[in-house]
């Protein structure tokens, strides 16, 4: 790996890397141009650090201009690490075609290479794709490569994230006693500095399973919680998932006009950020809410704008569910 840029700036930037602190991060290396116009690593550490900020327009940009000139032998790893980091763009923007073939690219690179953590994090991204597709089985399967991958390099990060996400599956698949186990563990491995953002998520994937055990109150605290949280996090992300959820929440208690401020909320994070499957979820979920208000003008609006989006990633059972109860 070639490195020529200004030491201070190449620490400083780790450092900042390695405390998870990316906005730090973006405003250090926009500042430093000169400093990373050679210096491989951090072009993509600064790909990473918008990834991690809500930034995916930017960073598939950014990635996509960088990855020719890491073609070679030298910056194979960097390489194949922007490569899982383009995915990840595509992923939250919608592109699942563009993100999967990213991922599984990355993942075969991976695998030559004995790069035991890419291959965790690539076959965990490609569980979320087929979940989302509801390919539940294939989703196990991806995440049963990730976790023992990540127990073997002791990656407590990794391993929370991909409990979260085997917690989506089981949820998706009804199961919620599981689905709620497996939100305990991700949290437990996040615990601490590990990974804040990841426990947050879990607390998000918690209260979702008390909102369909019948619970909104206590999804709706925890759903608040973790939103605040995530806003201080600088996960614009996960912060507008977690308002979708307040509004879901609402919705049941027939609490229409909180509903309505949270689901704005969430819209307002996520359609201007790209984030296509946060914004569908909370357009299909605030569909539900006009309709219990009676107002059908304006769910079937949400419900077919949900769809075309749902449509365009594939989650077939998603659409399915909307054509019937808005036909």
């Amino acid at each position: 790996m070639t490195y020529t840029g200004e030491p201070s700036v190449h620490a400083r930037a780790r450092d900042l890397a390695d405390a998870g602190a990316w906005a730090e991060l973006v405003e250090l290396l926009r500042g430093n141009a000169t400093a990373i116009a050679g210096d491989a690593e951090l072009r993509v550490l600064l790909g990473e650090s918008l990834v991690r900020t809500g930034q995916e327009r930017q960073a598939r940009h950014w990635l996509e201009s960088i990855l020719p000139a890491l073609v070679g032998r030298r910056e194979e790893a960097l390489y194949r690490r922007a490569l899982n980091l383009l995915g990840v763009a595509a992923f939250a923007l919608g592109d699942l075609d563009a993100a999967h073939t990213a991922f599984t690219a990355a993942l075969e690179r991976a695998t030559q290479a004995d790069d035991i953590l890419l291959l965790a994090r690539t076959s965990n991204n490609l569980g979320a794709i087929a979940n989302l597709q509801a390919q539940h089985e294939s989703a196990l399967l991806h995440y049963r490569v990730a976790v023992p991958a990540y127990q073997r390099l002791g990656q407590r990060r990794g391993l929370a994230e991909t409990y979260h996400n085997l917690a989506i599956t089981y949820r998706d698949l009804g199961s919620l006693a599981e689905a709620d186990e497996h939100e305990r563990r991700a949290i437990d491995y996040a615990a601490g500095d590990v990974a804040p953002r990841v426990a947050a998520m879990g607390r998000i994937g918690r209260a979702e399973v008390a909102l369909r055990r019948g619970d909104p109150q206590l999804a709706e605290e925890t759903a608040r919680r973790a939103a605040e949280k995530l806003e201080d996090l600088n996960d614009p992300l996960n912060e507008a998932d977690a308002y979708r959820l307040v509004g879901t929440a609402c919705t049941a208690m027939d609490r229409f006009s909180d509903a309505h401020a949270s689901f704005e909320r969430a819209l307002s994070i996520a359609a201007s950020r790209g984030h296509a499957i946060v914004e569908a979820e909370t357009r299909r979920d605030r569909a539900d809410a006009f309709a219990r208000m009676h107002d059908d003008e304006r769910a079937r609006g949400d419900a077919v704008a949900a769809i075309a989006i749902f449509r365009r990633l594939g989650a077939v059972k998603e659409v399915e569910a909307l054509e019937r109860r808005f036909a």
